[in-house]
């Protein structure tokens, strides 16, 4: 893996002359996975029960719009068809998609209750389990999460520094009253992206798909 500064280069560089349809890209996924969320929640008042569980429903729902959000930008790096409708590639593969994101979001949550350091190697650990999967449309939601392990083995302290590297920049984000995470997820998930692609050079044997 190369410095966080290398990548967040390459991340600018890919981006220049595609910001527009990254922030749009961010915009539609925000507007879906929280947006559409409060405005359910809201009139619910002081219900609670109602709120937490009509939000745990809509999150679920969600999780194949992340994969497909996470790989968007693979695609961007990769000068493939960014068209919005990628987006949404992981409703086409629920089930597999599904499966993949809620059993990594369980296991990240239980090393965060355990201990918070658990929860960031464990989060470390299967950062690259949407690219997996969308790289080899063949493999089953636990093997592309055991992949991601492996091939993040030895850099999963790493890749901790290159999240941790955009602290900054989400406080500012946050700041703005959420506006920056329009220019910001796309800057992180396409430096992500980046990385990828190093650590699957890096190791051929697991990248063979």
């Amino acid at each position: 893996m190369g410095t966080n500064q290398y990548y967040k280069n390459k991340a600018l560089a890919c981006l220049e002359g595609k910001w527009s349809k990254a922030i749009i890209a961010s915009l539609i996924y925000l507007l879906l996975s929280v947006g559409v969320s409060w405005t359910i929640t809201t009139p619910m008042g002081n219900n609670m029960t109602m709120s937490y569980g009509t939000n745990a429903i809509w999150t679920l729902a969600c999780l194949p719009l992340s994969w497909g959000f996470a790989n968007y930008f693979l695609r961007l790096i990769r000068n493939e068809d960014i068209g919005y409708g990628h987006l949404f590639d992981g409703y086409k593969d629920f089930v597999r998609v599904f499966l993949a994101e809620f059993c990594m979001g369980l296991l990240i949550c239980i090393g965060f209750l355990l201990l918070i350091v658990p929860g960031i190697i464990l989060a470390a650990g299967f950062v690259m389990t949407d690219f997996i999967m969308k790289d080899d449309p063949e493999i089953d939601a636990l093997d592309a999460i055991k992949k991601s392990w492996k091939m993040t083995d030895g850099h999963k302290g790493e890749l901790v520094w290159l999240f941790l590297s955009f602290l900054g920049w989400m406080i500012l984000s946050t700041l703005t009253l959420g506006i920056g995470f329009l220019l910001l997820y796309p800057y992180m998930q396409t430096a992500l992206a980046h990385a990828y692609e190093d650590l699957k050079a890096e190791k051929p044997e697991l990248s063979e798909f």
